[in-house]
């Protein structure tokens, strides 16, 4: 080993060793996510839906199901409990009588909120890493989420 390595070939990390730290770490990060989440006031599903459409107004469900990754059906359930308890509404849509859009029927700043307080409590996992710790994350999860992403292209058929 040169001087300038200071990995010990006994400790190192291999990739399938790394994939299953990661694999451990999403695992209980959803877990604990789903508590933040149930605190703030909503499951992380029904808290992704009151967001997007609080963010870009009223959904059609295929473009609802498409930001939560889920089937239309699972959306349904949630909107319908959302619809029970009166957080949002059904209506038709203005030129295609084919759609339904599903629009907030409770104070926007209340989802707002709860999104906020939701977000903040995640944030807080981050407190105790140093700025360069932070930035390192950042990019290591922006890295690795571009190749997910580029992974993720359709193929095509002679693949």
């Amino acid at each position: 080993m040169s001087t300038g390595d200071i990995r010990d070939p006994e400790t190192a990390l291999g990739a399938e060793q790394l994939a299953g730290e990661t694999m451990a770490f999403v695992a209980t990060f959803e877990r604990w996510a789903s508590r933040k989440a149930l605190d703030a006031g909503a499951s992380v599903p029904r808290m992704k839906l009151l967001h997007a459409i609080h963010c870009r107004g009223p959904q059609k469900m295929a473009d609802l199901a498409g930001e939560l990754d889920t089937t239309p059906r699972n959306v349904t359930a949630i909107v319908d409990s959302l619809e029970a308890e009166g957080l949002v509404r059904r209506t038709p849509h203005a030129t295609d009588r084919r759609v339904t859009l599903i629009q907030l029927t409770c104070e926007e700043a209340k989802v707002a909120q709860r999104f906020a307080e939701y977000q903040h409590s995640i944030g807080e996992l981050f407190d105790g890493l140093a700025d360069e710790d932070r930035q390192t994350l950042a990019r290591l999860l922006g890295s690795l989420r571009t190749k997910m992403r580029a992974d993720d292209r359709p193929r095509s058929g002679n693949d």
